[in-house]
C-alpha cells in the first residue's frame, strides 16, 4: 500500500472544480485529536473515471502504426495501465477529500495522511485518511468566576525616565567645524577590515563618543576622539576584548567618516515643556507623563486580569494537546523570534529542535487555551465583523503612520487578515468573560514613589496560538 500525503489546499480547489464521486464515508476515532476516514468509492465510478482516463490518453498519444485517436484500449492499458490507474486513484482522493471531510464534519489541523490499496477490476476503491482535528469541546465554569484587579500605578523614577525620553526625542544634532572630534559628538561611518580573523564590514554606521559609547566595534569611539573633523579615512589598529575570558584581539580596520555632529540635550526646563507641545510648564510635562504611564499601567492590570480569569477557567476545563496546532504555533515562535533578532532563516549553529523543546510547555497552555476561547465563541455567538477588522486596521495603520487602505492591501498579500480576526474575536471573548467575572477590584497600598511593577507584571499581552479550524 502506498502513503501519501495530502495538500487540503489543493484537494479543496479540486472539490471546486469537480464534482465529488459517489461514496460512503465512516469515521474512526484513534484518540482524542486523531481521527481516520474510511472511503468506498463503488466500481462504477471508479470504471467511469478509468474509461474517461483513457480517452483522454487515447486523444493525445500518438503510436506507430495507428491514426491519432485510434489506438486500441488493450494496447494502452499494456503501455500506460499502471500510470492510468494510479493516476485516476490520485483523482478520485483528491475530489473526494474535502466532500468526506465535510460529511463527517470534521476539522483536519494536519495535513492527512492518505494510505489506498490501489484499483482493483470489478471492486470499489478504498482508502482510509488519518489526521488530526480539533475535536468538540465543550466549555464549562467560565461565569462568575472571581478575578483580582489590581489598581494602576506610576513611580517618581518612571516619570523621570519618561521626561529623559521626551529630552532624548527633542535632541538636536549640529554640525561640527573647526575643532576635534570629543565625548557627546556622533559619527556616521562605514567601518572595514578584520578583527582577528573575522571580517568586519559596517556600512553607514552611527558611532557615539560617550560613556558608555556606542560603536560597532570595541574600542572604535575611543580611537575616534579627538581626531580632526576633515580627515575622511582613517587607518586603526585595535585591541578588541575578548569574550568570557578568551584573549583580546587585533583589529585593523579602514574608518571611512562622512558626518561629525555634536549632540545638542535641551535643558529640562519650562521650553523643553513648550516644545513637546503638550505643556507649556515642566511642572504640568510631568503631570501628562504621569497620566499617561498611569492609563498604560492600568491597560496592563487589567490585560493581567484577563490573563489570571483565562488561566483560571482553562483549570476547570480538560483540553487537549494538538501536537500539530502546538507544532506550528511553535514555528511561527521561532520565525519571530529570528525576525526580531534580523536572523535569516537559516542560523548557523542554532538548535531550532532544542529551542523547540525548551518552548514546547508554553506553546501547548497557549493552543489550549485559544482553543477554549474559540469555544466560548462558538457557545456565546461571539464573532469577528468587519467592522471589527476595519476599526483594527485603522489601528495598526495609525501606528504606523499609514493610510488604511495600504495596511489591509499588504495584509490580505502576506495572508494575515486571518489572524487579526483570530485575535479580535479573542480579544471579544475575553471581554464577554470578564463581563460574566466577579470582578473584584484590590485596594492600592502604594504610595507615591513605590516599586513599579516587576517584568513579569508588566507584561502587555499573552502568547496568541494559531488555531486554524478551532472555530
Amino acid at each position: 500500500m502506498e502513503e501519501l500525503g495530502i495538500d487540503t489546499d489543493a484537494t479543496a480547489q479540486a472539490a471546486e472544480e469537480s464534482k465529488p464521486p459517489q461514496m460512503s464515508v465512516s469515521v474512526e476515532r484513534l484518540g482524542d485529536v486523531e481521527r481516520r476516514l474510511d472511503v468506498e468509492i463503488p466500481w462504477d465510478e471508479v470504471q467511469g473515471r478509468l474509461d474517461e482516463a483513457y480517452r483522454e490518453l487515447r486523444q493525445g498519444v500518438s503510436i506507430k502504426g495507428f491514426r491519432k485517436g485510434k489506438v486500441p484500449r488493450k494496447m494502452l492499458e499494456q503501455l500506460f495501465g499502471k500510470h492510468v490507474v494510479k493516476e485516476v486513484a490520485q483523482r478520485l482522493v483528491q475530489e473526494s477529500i474535502v466532500q468526506a471531510l465535510k460529511d463527517s464534519e470534521l476539522s483536519p489541523v494536519s495535513e492527512p495522511k492518505v494510505e489506498d490499496g490501489g484499483i482493483n477490476e470489478g471492486q470499489s476503491f478504498k482508502y482510509t485518511a488519518t489526521m488530526q482535528v480539533v475535536p468538540e469541546i465543550e466549555p464549562r465554569e467560565y461565569t462568575d468566576v472571581e478575578v483580582k484587579v489590581r489598581p494602576a500605578r506610576v513611580t517618581d523614577e518612571a516619570v523621570e525616565m519618561a521626561l529623559k525620553m521626551k529630552q532624548q526625542e527633542l535632541t538636536a544634532f549640529q554640525s561640527v567645524e573647526g575643532r576635534s572630534t570629543e565625548p557627546g559628538d556622533v559619527l556616521l561611518v562605514d567601518v572595514m577590515g578584520k578583527v582577528g580573523d573575522e571580517p568586519v564590514d559596517h556600512e553607514q554606521a552611527l558611532v557615539e563618543l560617550g560613556d558608555p559609547p556606542r560603536e560597532p566595534v570595541p574600542g572604535l569611539a575611543a580611537a575616534l576622539t579627538g581626531i580632526s573633523p576633515d580627515e575622511e579615512e582613517k587607518e586603526l589598529e585595535l585591541q578588541v576584548p575578548g569574550e568570557e575570558g578568551q584573549p583580546a584581539r587585533a583589529a585593523r580596520l579602514l574608518v571611512t567618516i562622512h558626518q561629525v555632529r555634536k549632540k545638542v540635550v535641551p535643558e529640562l526646563d519650562d521650553e523643553l515643556a513648550k516644545d513637546t507641545g503638550e505643556a507649556e510648564t515642566l511642572e504640568e510635562l510631568k503631570e501628562v507623563l504621569r497620566k499617561k504611564l498611569l492609563e498604560e499601567d492600568r491597560e496592563r492590570a487589567m490585560q493581567e486580569a484577563k490573563d489570571q480569569l483565562l488561566d483560571t477557567i482553562a483549570a476547570k476545563n480538560d483540553l487537549p494537546v494538538i501536537p500539530a496546532l502546538v507544532d506550528r504555533h511553535l514555528e511561527r515562535r521561532i520565525e519571530l523570534q529570528k525576525a526580531l533578532m534580523g536572523m535569516g532563516p537559516d542560523v548557523p549553529g542554532l538548535d531550532e529542535e532544542a529551542l523547540k523543546e525548551r518552548m514546547r510547555d508554553d506553546a501547548s497552555d497557549a493552543v489550549k487555551k485559544a482553543l477554549l476561547l474559540g469555544a466560548i465563541a462558538k457557545k456565546e455567538k461571539v464573532e469577528a465583523q468587519e467592522a471589527d477588522v476595519e476599526k483594527r486596521l485603522a489601528e495598526i495603520a495609525s501606528a504606523r503612520g499609514q493610510n488604511v487602505a495600504r495596511v489591509r492591501s499588504e495584509y490580505e498579500k502576506e495572508g494575515l487578515l486571518a489572524s487579526v480576526r483570530e485575535r479580535i474575536l479573542e480579544d471579544k471573548t475575553l471581554d464577554l468573560l470578564m463581563s460574566k467575572a466577579k470582578i473584584i477590584e484590590e485596594e492600592s497600598t502604594d504610595s507615591p514613589g513605590s516599586e513599579p511593577p516587576s517584568s513579569e507584571e508588566a507584561a502587555t499581552e499573552p502568547q496568541h496560538a494559531e488555531t486554524t479550524g478551532a472555530s
